[in-house]
């Protein structure tokens, strides 16, 4: 691919994924940190977020129907093309490219417990025990998983920029 292509590439979707982070995420405000916005959680703390959530709980379920089936991909594409673009001129193996694919990956394993869950709350009856099966186990596992690959993946292009410029 030419090298403009792959540049132009990661711009766009660069500035997409400061968009969404400024104004599709920023002003939506929560009386809680919500489960996408933690990285490490003990399944056990699920119900009790979710329950903090309270009348928003449908807001966040219309975010993540929405704007976080989209985030997941500029940012792994963002990712994607950095590392592409970076691996030939830093003399690095480009099997680093897995690790924003394992990101993208997380981040939809836990939406997709994220809304199963929060529909399970809307389903319930007011007063009624929300059963949460093993999705609870699942979402930790896949927010932990995502922002350990995401911050991997931010220092793999930093490193891979910095080895590119000295490579020059």
């Amino acid at each position: 691919m030419h090298i403009a292509v792959k540049w132009v590439t990661f711009l766009a979707a660069a500035s997409l994924v400061f968009y969404f982070a400024k104004y599709e995420f920023g002003p939506r405000k929560y009386p809680t940190k919500t489960l996408d916005g933690r990285c490490l959680y003990r399944p056990s703390a699920v119900a009790g977020i979710l329950d903090q959530l309270g009348d928003s709980r449908a807001a966040y379920l219309e975010q993540e129907t929405t704007i976080d089936l989209i985030f997941p991909m500029l940012y792994g594409l963002m990712f994607v093309s950095a590392i592409v673009g970076l691996t030939p001129g830093a003399g690095t193996p480009r099997w680093i490219v897995a690790l924003p694919l394992i990101t993208v990956m997380s981040d939809y394993t836990e939406n997709a417990t994220v809304i199963a869950m929060l529909k399970r709350y809307a389903a319930a009856r007011a007063g009624q025990a929300v059963d949460l099966g093993v999705l609870p186990w699942f979402a930790s596992a896949a927010s932990g998983t995502k922002g350990i690959t995401l911050l991997a993946s931010t220092v793999a292009v930093v490193v891979l920029a910095v080895a590119w410029l000295v490579r020059r």
